[in-house]
């Protein structure tokens, strides 16, 4: 009765073991590293809502050695324009450039506004210049 025991529970082993398949390892998933943030200044633009002036904003600011601004743009037949730079020292920041003249709050805006650019000259702490060059339809 012991052997009859033991030959039975070998054969149901076999016979339970050809009905497993065998395991599969799961590849492990390469996990993507994000880039660095690049080490430099960056600009976003934006008309601000009433269209009448061009908001400038600047970070990365401590990358930044030095950063020179043009707007140029014509009001009717009149050429105008804007230039003036920022202080990597007063950090990240945003720039309202208006398209017209102001005294206090009382500003005289500027008409048909047409071929605006703005210029934007970017030094480096590591030496690199950089030139961005923007057309803006108001």
């Amino acid at each position: 009765m012991r052997l009859k025991s033991v030959i039975s529970i070998l054969i149901a082993s076999v016979i339970f073991a050809s009905f497993l398949t065998p395991a599969l390892a799961r590849k492990k998933l390469q996990r993507r590293r994000k880039a660095p943030p690049p080490k430099t200044a960056w600009v976003k633009l934006k008309l601000r809502d009433d269209r009448h002036a061009l908001l400038l904003m600047l970070g990365g600011m401590h990358y930044v050695e030095s950063l020179n601004y043009v707007l140029t743009y014509k009001a009717g037949p009149v050429p105008q324009g804007i230039q003036s730079y920022h202080t990597p020292e007063d950090g990240n920041t945003q720039k309202e450039l208006v398209f017209g003249t102001c005294s206090g709050n009382d500003c005289i805006y500027h008409n048909d506004i047409t071929d605006m650019i703005l210029e934007l000259t970017i030094k480096l702490k590591e030496g690199q210049i950089i030139i961005q060059r923007y057309q803006i339809t108001p």
